[in-house]
């Protein structure tokens, strides 16, 4: 059950980093915002999830 819940969360993460870089690039804000550093985390909490 959590091997789902952690791939679910990875991708969801990955969707609003990518959302997150290109809305970046469309209106020439920094990239590494706090939100961003959020998704990553996000993104770690998953794979750890699928791992234990």
């Amino acid at each position: 059950m959590t091997i789902f819940l952690g791939i679910g969360l990875i991708i969801l993460a990955i969707f609003a980093i990518v959302g997150n870089i290109s809305n970046s690039k469309q209106f020439g804000r920094k990239i590494m915002s706090d939100k961003l550093i959020f998704y990553i985390l996000m993104l770690v909490g998953g794979l750890v999830l699928i791992i234990f």
